[in-house]
């Protein structure tokens, strides 16, 4: 019986089929009255997030586990829809209290769908300090990221926040 799939010649780069992508750049800011310290040392300890609603209102549970190997900090997590995702954030760069970049990668299936760049920062101010947050990513094969951004944006902002 004949393969479905087309034979292409992988040494021949013209040959290779192109994955479909789409990219995005996300920026939030809020201020808080504590200081860029003690914003940092907030951010940084471990994921425990239960539960949670998609952007219907839906609630589902959301199952996450994290643990620290070599720099890297790896989690899970499922949708609605039953889908599982695997992620993972490699720091790039921690400046004590002040900044953390870090390249984010979520794959599904053993499939990269997502591959970005985020950037936490805090700048202290007067009356506590301005935390941002910034990333720049890309999605293949217009796969929708299960609301990765409202993940991290419910963690940054509050879960009464939407994107």
């Amino acid at each position: 019986m004949a393969s479905l799939k087309a034979n292409f010649d992988h040494k021949n780069p013209e040959d290779v089929p192109v994955r479909a992508i789409k990219r995005g750049t996300a920026v939030f800011e809020r201020r808080l009255n504590i200081s860029a310290q003690a914003a940092f040392d907030t951010w940084t300890r471990p994921i425990d997030l239960h539960l949670r609603r998609d952007r219907a209102g839906n609630l589902f549970s959301y199952v996450a586990f994290d643990f620290r190997v070599d720099g890297e900090t790896i989690f899970g997590f499922g949708t609605p829809e039953g889908r599982w995702y695997r992620a993972k954030l490699r720091y790039e760069e921690i400046v004590d209290g002040k900044r953390i970049t870090y390249v984010l990668t979520i794959k599904s299936r053993h499939r990269l769908v997502y591959l970005g760049t985020v950037t936490i920062s805090f700048r202290q101010t007067a009356t506590g300090c301005v935390q941002t947050y910034s990333e720049q990513g890309t999605s293949f094969d217009n796969e929708p990221v299960p609301d990765h951004l409202q993940w991290h944006a419910e963690r940054l902002f509050g879960r009464n926040f939407w994107v």
